[in-house]
């Protein structure tokens, strides 16, 4: 039963993040008049999928992430090759309206093309010898167009629905939304909670058995006023006052039953491991706060709270590619989606509201490192929409596809090499 409470957390977690990263993209780029064929969960065989108005909806097979395809980004291949026998449909114009692919159809007065060069992204045309006269024609494609397959219809984007005709800021905007979105996630989960579980006080509302506070002779019930010299007015003050006295003997001035009482203190030392090679020194006075309901509190506690996960996130991104550099860099500083179910087995044990913390924590990190400046993410994408708002031309296209497919392969090989490092990590 617990492995089934496990998947069904993974599945949950998993889907929530990416979902929300793809959406961003999508809500954007559908802003800016950008059509998105398809919006993927997963990766691989396609499992379930709808369609809704022009963009198709799908679940796929393998948990290593999701797309958002959006015509002409230059990720997206045409299902037209030349070499294919095809049918189409024209206009009175002598264009095409549609490109039929199977049998499924009860169209008339069609043709059938064997074709030798087609272009849908620029040129929109489509090059080929008909059946009827078994002579060459150059057919353009209609401003609506559409594929026929397996009895749906796929429109053809036209130029101005097209991602590379967008404007630098638009595809900006349009790349930058999924990891925005994240980073609003973490905050709205953070936010959440805190208007949940209350925002801690300097009240006391337990003492951890054998803790400093404990031998100090703290009461649940008291309300910390001062710690050494530095005066508390909430658990942010106490928590700054202890990282400012570290593992020093001081007093802790409290208020009890109306009356300040002070007592010897010395905060404990505690080490936690980031990672590998990275390690953050806390100092603790084993306080349990007591929390009260505000309105406006949890709202600053989540933009607190996101902005020093961010920070812990980020600084852990920037040790591991300095590691790189140093030849300490190790797999284990990675987690693949094995590692994230065996960390998500270890939470889930411990209650849903640990399982939104990891999530926040998960999400955050997602969007930061999907804008790292490798052609495959949005961050290596991001660097060629600024060159091209400097220099005011797009990057040579070939170029471009060439370290996008680089980039590509180089996340295919590291993400295979971090599961196998997980699998043999945790169940070998």
């Amino acid at each position: 039963m617990s492995y089934l409470i496990t998947i069904l957390a993974f599945i949950i977690v998993f889907g929530v993040l990416v979902t929300v990263h793809e959406y961003g993209h999508m809500f954007f780029a559908k802003r800016a008049g950008i059509m998105c064929p398809e919006f993927a969960i997963g990766m691989g065989p396609k499992l379930l999928s709808f369609r809704k108005g022009e963009t198709l909806y799908t679940i796929r097979l393998l948990p290593v992430g999701g797309y958002v395809r959006m015509a002409g980004d230059g990720l997206e291949e045409p299902p037209v090759q030349p070499g294919m026998h095809v049918k189409i449909k024209l206009n009175d114009d002598g264009e095409i309206t549609h490109i039929i692919l199977d049998d499924h159809h009860k169209f008339q007065k069609i043709e059938a093309i064997e074709v030798k060069n087609c272009d849908f992204k620029e040129g929109l045309f489509v090059e080929g010898v008909t059946a009827y006269d078994q002579e060459r024609h150059h057919f353009n494609i209609a401003k609506k167009a559409y594929f026929v397959e397996n009895g749906s219809l796929v429109q053809i984007a036209p130029k101005h629905r097209q991602f590379t005709y967008k404007k630098p800021y638009q595809k900006f905007l349009a790349l930058i939304a999924g990891p925005l979105f994240n980073f609003l996630l973490t905050l709205i989960l953070f936010i959440g909670l805190a208007y949940y579980q209350g925002t801690p006080t300097n009240g006391v509302a337990g003492i951890e058995k054998g803790s400093p506070a404990a031998k100090a002779g703290l009461q649940s019930g008291d309300k910390v006023v001062k710690l050494g010299d530095y005066k508390v007015s909430d658990q942010k003050d106490l928590r700054a006052a202890t990282t400012k006295v570290k593992d020093h003997s001081t007093t802790i001035e409290v208020k009890r039953d109306g009356k300040l009482k002070s007592f010897h203190i010395t905060p404990k030392k505690k080490v936690y491991k980031q990672s590998k090679f990275n390690k953050e020194t806390l100092y603790q006075l084993g306080i349990e706060a007591q929390t009260e309901h505000t309105l406006f509190k949890p709202l600053l506690s989540g933009v607190e709270k996101t902005l020093i996960a961010g920070k812990f996130i980020f600084t852990a991104i920037v040790g591991m590619i300095a590691s790189i550099f140093t030849g300490q860099f190790s797999f284990d500083m990675l987690n693949g989606p094995v590692g994230i179910y065996h960390h998500v087995d270890s939470v889930v044990k411990t209650g849903i509201f640990n399982v939104i913390n990891m999530t926040a924590m998960l999400s955050i990190n997602l969007g930061l490192m999907n804008l790292l400046p490798v052609p495959a993410l949005d961050g290596g994408r991001i660097l060629f929409v600024i060159y091209e708002a400097i220099f005011r031309k797009p990057i040579n296209k070939k170029a471009e596809t060439t370290m996008i497919a680089i980039g590509a392969v180089f996340v295919l090989i590291v993400m295979i090499c971090v599961t196998w490092n997980d699998i043999q990590r945790y169940f070998l």
